[in-house]
């Protein structure tokens, strides 16, 4: 199925996402609320490409059940926009109405606007970390700094430099470190990685 081309002035929507919500969604707390994000930029990346293939294949129902986990996923980090599109998508798949090309088109705008609002987050924040870390920093003082960041990409340093951060805090600290990273629990890798010292 083809996506219809629309129209890409950006300064005609609302923010793609709700930063002051979220956060006070969570109870204040930023550092989760960035591991939220962390996880939605990675598992939700291509959420439109999913329900583009099942409508392809003419499963409507998944289709409706993707869009479903997708509104939810968008309100639960108050990306607004993206949540009101997958409603509206959700809504005409399970009622069928409306023009899916079109629906789907606005949803995957809607979604590429956020991803590349995350994406940059992302591309500052490690800057900004590493910045405040000791000049000459190992691994572990990598991991350390995004990690007290509520950066996802701590993610991919425990597994891209496994054998350097296993040399520097051991094979089982680094074995604990890296299962609490992998279920996005920040707060309890942190604390394995202070506690190592």
């Amino acid at each position: 199925m083809s996506i219809p081309q629309i129209d890409r002035n950006h300064d005609l929507y609302p923010p793609a996402i709700d930063r002051a919500g979220g956060i006070a969604r969570l109870m204040g707390d930023g550092a989760l609320f960035a591991r939220v994000l962390a996880r939605f930029r990675k598992e939700y990346r291509h959420a439109a490409d999913g329900i583009r293939h099942a409508l392809a294949a003419g499963d409507v129902q998944q289709a409706q059940r993707l869009a479903h986990t997708l509104k939810g996923a968008a309100g639960m980090i108050e990306a607004v926009p993206l949540r009101e599109e997958a409603r509206a998508l959700e809504q005409a798949l399970r009622y069928g109405s409306g023009d899916h090309g079109w629906r789907l088109a606005r949803l995957a705008l809607a979604l590429e606007r956020l991803l590349r609002e995350l994406d940059a987050a992302e591309r500052i924040a490690p800057a900004q970390a590493m910045a405040q870390a000791p000049e000459g920093g190992n691994a572990a003082v990598r991991l350390r700094a995004l990690l007290e960041d509520g950066n996802g990409d701590a993610v991919d340093l425990v597994q891209e430099d496994a054998a350097g951060l296993t040399g520097e805090l051991g094979e089982e600290c680094y074995r604990q470190i890296a299962a609490a990273i992998e279920v996005f629990d920040f707060e309890t890798a942190l604390a394995l990685l202070n506690r190592r010292g």
